[in-house]
């Protein structure tokens, strides 16, 4: 296209067609000032301080939803404009409250920085009386609507970012102002709390509730959220080594300047009072506080005794993927070069392993193979076992744009119905267990019906015609039998799918972690293959629970894979690294997760290292755990709070938070972040880097690293698909690893690991009917799932105030049919039986799930449903069965 040239302030300046004359000034460096503008909303000109004047014809018009023209001549200070900014600014005072002194927005508030900067400051104007305070109960925003200047950022931001529709204009005219359908309170409403319209609203008029400090904070650090695994980049404000206010990054490609609640409002865990502050170590009995030479002489010495007397795969390591890139890298090299054994796993191992295992053994490479951004230019996006509103809310909010905004198509299979439902295009609601035959389904149609991508099955694939024909079974009408959804419903959403230019894949832990999950990911890579979306075009995009859960996995944190994916059993690459490390490194495969916990129960490992994990509240039958953990002859733990695994250890060693420290998260997508030191450490606490440092020295094992960065750069020279990552790059947006930036994006799926190289290798994968419920004594079946305000085990969620307040209990979702059937009423109080374990919790009726089911949420430490569940593995991944399990219910207590 050609440029449009104007004059601006009397220079000449060019833009691209369509370009506002707000958006050129502010590329040409002249500031234009505005309260309703914001880079990521529709402009609306609502606030008209941003008027400019074309000196041609003295019109004045709102640059922010001016399109610029050829020859236009803009004037963007001269008298005409100053004039009736002025009194536009004076007509807002007039309606605004006569409190700047004793506003908590203070120096924050835009509308008070564009009136000191235009010299406005006593009005004479008539003053109009505002609506005072709304009153709300929730423990997150406040309401003063007093301090509205109706510049539609918020109603802007629900409905186009967010896309939840949760408030909107009420009334006319002067009554006019923003609000929930009916006027409501916000936690009656469709409101989530992401915050979004608090950090993007330009007064007082929304605000934090409950907030530590109420001034302005005087440091503003800028690193990643610690919850799930979207990678989103948060602002946090810090006033005395606290940290008193979280806000999106406006300038974050992954958040686009929104959050979720936890982002918003979970932080605070990091001041909570159960912190760790001093080691611990067990002396009769009981553990007390001692030095940190104490605590790490004590760790190192019994971690040598066992290893001398039983040998080094008597020792097993478990790593978090809530530590960072370096610490899981230190820590596996811990275990290799240290103890001498590969018995290393990290957390992931319970929902993501069956995604790296099953799309790097069929499409080459070990994650999502695509960019957020892509997946919102998606024609047809298939949503398939991930409740995204709920774990993975950045990734919901794309979905939505992309469905309301631009068009496309969302095909949503899932069991429960969602909140992304009332977007989808089609919803299939297949029996639990029922994935595999499902997809299989839908790739036989598309086979049949000569819907599949012919050049790229041709050219960039193999093994199809074995593939091909092991679908034989799956008409139509056996899938209907087996799945329960239409066969003319399969039909048309495998039409659906394969006709479409670009299609995404979306999955979560839904399918990964059911007892075959890794056979449901390869059905759905050999579904993205078969229609050629994989690489520049749609993709597959793995939901993460936690922050770093692709990073861990990167770093070698697995009994079978060292650093970068490669096999411990590759002779050149323990080479390398044992060179590297100046180590000889054990060459056997060593234990998963779950094979450490039977084996030390069986006493054969003697002896663990947790950093950062809670096995008892994440691992499936929580007796059995407890009684592992309890036999070991030595049992040590980093943690930032005593948890109930911690309570077991030896020794607990106190670990710093994420915003104690530095180093890199890398996100569901491969995009590698920083992660920088907000504050100091609490107490005696350390960075889980430095506490592994120092135990390898006392060990007698030196590491020579002075920094995180360093450690990253020991990384990049040795992990292929992080080579040329610094922090210099990982600074601004971040940088994807593994050769995945926009020019090579297509390396991507050929990354040549372990995997296969230069093509992708279709899977035959067969259904395999789950076992039937043990006996007529358990007849609901009970899923698991993520809900918006807590995260993960809870261990964290639940130690902060305003998630905790608000969400404080947990609940079983039940059907109405299925509670009348049973004689239950609303509220409750039911014990939750299974044949492993039981819980109790409080009953909640729901219209999303189908008869015969019910879900509980994973993140109540309070009520671990993770008692409920018997070690059931993947047979590939290793991945427990955390999903679904049958149960029965019993009434405790009528709702009084």
């Amino acid at each position: 296209m050609e440029a449009i040239t104007i004059t601006l302030n009397g220079s000449e300046v060019s833009g691209h067609p369509g370009m506002t004359i707000l958006e050129l000034a502010k590329e040409s460096g002249v500031a234009i000032p505005t309260l309703c503008y914001d880079a990521h909303l529709t402009p609306i000109g609502a606030c008209r301080i941003c008027l400019v004047e074309d000196e041609r014809t003295g019109a004045i018009s709102a640059s922010c939803v001016t399109p610029i023209a050829p020859g236009m001549v803009i004037r963007t200070n001269s008298p005409k404009v100053q004039e009736r900014r002025k009194t536009i600014i004076k007509l807002m005072l007039a309606s605004h409250p006569d409190s700047c002194l004793v506003c908590d927005k203070g120096n924050r508030c835009e509308l008070r920085k564009i009136a000191s900067d235009m010299g406005v400051g006593l009005i004479d104007l008539q003053r109009i009386p505002q609506p005072a305070t709304i009153e709300e109960v929730n423990p997150f925003i406040e309401r003063d609507l007093s301090k509205c200047v109706l510049c539609g950022k918020c109603i802007r931001a629900d409905q186009e970012l967010v896309v939840e529709g949760a408030i909107d204009y009420f009334h006319r005219g002067f009554a006019s102002r923003p609000a929930t359908l009916y006027d409501v309170p916000l936690e009656k409403s469709e409101c989530t709390f992401c915050g979004t319209c608090v950090a993007i609203c330009p007064t007082g008029a929304l605000m934090e509730k409950k907030r530590s400090y109420r001034g302005t904070a005087p440091a503003n650090v800028t690193t990643v959220c610690p919850f799930c695994g979207c990678g989103c980049t948060i602002s946090l404000e810090v006033k005395d080594n606290q940290i008193v206010r979280a806000r999106p990054d406006r300038n974050s490609v992954v958040n686009r300047g929104t959050l979720c609640v936890k982002g918003s409002y979970g932080y605070d865990f990091v001041h909570s009072p159960e912190r760790l502050t001093a080691p611990l170590v067990r002396v009769n009995g009981n553990l007390e506080k001692v030095s940190w030479q104490k605590a790490l002489e004590t760790a190192a010495s019994e971690l040598k005794r066992i290893k001398d007397k039983y040998g080094a795969d008597s020792l097993a390591v478990l790593s978090s993927p809530k530590c960072t890139n370096e610490e899981n890298y230190l820590l596996q090299r811990f275990t290799r070069a240290v103890l001498g054994t590969n018995n290393i796993d990290n957390g992931s191992r319970l929902c993501s392993t069956a995604s790296i295992i099953g799309l790097g053994s069929v499409v080459g490479f070990p994650g999502t193979t695509n960019r957020i951004e892509a997946l919102e230019q998606s024609e047809v996006i298939m949503v398939v076992g991930a409740n995204l509103p709920s774990s993975a809310p950045i990734i919901g909010y794309a979905v939505k744009r992309a469905a309301r905004f631009k068009g496309a198509r969302l095909l949503l299979i899932d069991p429960q119905q969602t909140r992304l439902s009332s977007f989808a295009h089609m919803w299939l609601g297949p029996r639990i267990g029922t994935d595999v035959a499902l997809i299989n389904g839908m790739l036989k149609v598309i086979i049949d019906e000569g819907l599949r991508d012919e050049e790229f099955v041709t050219r960039k694939t193999d093994n199809f015609e074995a593939f091909s024909k092991s679908l034989n079974k799956y008409t139509p009408d056996y899938v209907e039998g087996v799945t329960g959804v239409p066969g003319k419903e399969l039909a048309r959403a495998a039409r659906l799918f394969a006709m479409a230019d670009v299609a995404s894949i979306v999955c979560g832990d839904g399918i990964t972690q059911q007892v075959k999950g890794t056979d449901s990911v390869i059905a759905l890579a050999n579904l993205a293959m078969l229609t050629g979306n994989i690489g520049p075009r749609g993709g597959i995009f793995a939901v993460q629970k936690d922050c770093n859960g692709q990073g861990a996995c990167d770093m070698g944190a697995f009994p079978n894979l060292l650093p970068g994916y490669s096999c411990v059993e590759n002779t050149q690459v323990r080479k390398k690294f044992a060179e590297r490390w100046g180590a000889e490194l054990p060459a056997g495969t060593g234990l998963t997760a779950l094979e450490m916990i039977s084996q030390a129960r069986a006493g054969k490992i003697k002896g663990m290292y947790i950093v950062g994990e809670n096995p008892l509240l994440s691992f499936p039958n929580a007796g059995l755990v407890k009684e592992a953990l309890s036999s070991l002859e030595f049992l040590a733990v980093n943690d930032l709070f005593l948890t109930e695994t911690a309570r077991l250890a030896h020794v607990v060693l106190p670990a710093a938070s994420f915003a104690e420290k530095e180093g890199t998260f890398t996100n569901f997508e491969g995009r590698v972040q920083r992660v920088r030191r907000v504050i100091q450490p609490v107490g005696e606490s350390l960075p889980d880097w430095q506490i592994i440092f120092k135990l390898a020295n006392t060990m007698g094992q030196p590491m020579s690293y002075l920094s995180p960065s360093q450690i990253m750069d020991e990384i990049q020279e040795l992990i292929p698909m992080y080579q040329g990552i610094s922090y210099k790059e990982a600074d601004t947006e971040g940088v994807y690893r593994a050769g995945t930036d926009r020019d090579h994006l297509r390396n991507r799926r050929l990354y040549k690991g372990q995997f296969p190289s230069g093509f992708g290798r279709f899977t035959p994968i067969q259904y395999e009917p789950q076992p039937e419920t043990p006996g007529d004594g358990y007849p609901l079946t009970l899923l698991t799932g993520s809900v918006l305000y807590h995260s993960g085990s809870g261990s964290r969620s639940s130690r902060s105030q305003r998630l905790s307040e608000f969400a404080p209990d947990a609940y079983v979702e039940i059907g109405e049919q299925d509670a009348l059937h049973l004689g239950l009423s609303q509220g409750d109080t039911v014990r939750v039986i299974s044949p492993s374990g039981e819980v109790s919790a409080v009953a909640r009726f729901s219209d999303r799930l189908p008869r015969g089911t019910v879900f509980m949420p994973a993140s109540f430490p309070g009520t671990p449903v993770n008692r409920l569940f018997d070690s059931v593995l993947d047979p590939q991944a290793k991945t427990p069965a955390l999903k679904v399990c049958p149960v029965k219910l019993e009434r405790i207590k009528t709702r009084e």
